[in-house]
């Protein structure tokens, strides 16, 4: 059964795939997984591959992983590392749920980052 999650990640994918000239079968023997599979996931018959398939995709394909990370719904590993070692990121970010944020919100927080260079080597 397809899911619009999983066609949008599967389109977005298939997209990039062509965009770098990539066989579906090549891709496929890169990251070790079977053409079936790799063409399920392109349909949108299946959902998003487990992260560290969309790692090797997003390598392969010489990409930013976030682009397929988030077209998948998925944490990149680094974030959650991050954060699950700086108790204030998940104790800020249990706010920012608790108080309903929007993207609009999380734009102007990274302006404001940014407007007064908070973080380290920004001083």
């Amino acid at each position: 059964m397809k899911t619009d999650h999983a066609d949008s990640f599967g389109e977005i994918l298939r997209n990039l795939r062509l965009e770098a000239g990539i066989g579906l079968r090549e891709l496929a023997a890169s990251v070790q997984i079977s053409p079936g599979y790799l063409s399920d996931i392109e349909q949108g018959n299946v959902g998003p591959p487990k992260v560290k398939v969309i790692l090797s995709l997003a390598l392969a394909l010489n990409i930013d992983k976030a682009v397929l990370l988030s077209s998948a719904g998925k944490l990149d590993p680094d974030l959650s590392s991050y954060i699950s070692e700086k108790t204030g990121a998940a104790d800020f970010l249990r706010m920012a749920r608790d108080k309903g944020f929007e993207d609009d919100d999380w734009a102007r927080l990274s302006k404001m980052v940014e407007l007064t260079r908070l973080g380290k080597g920004e001083k």
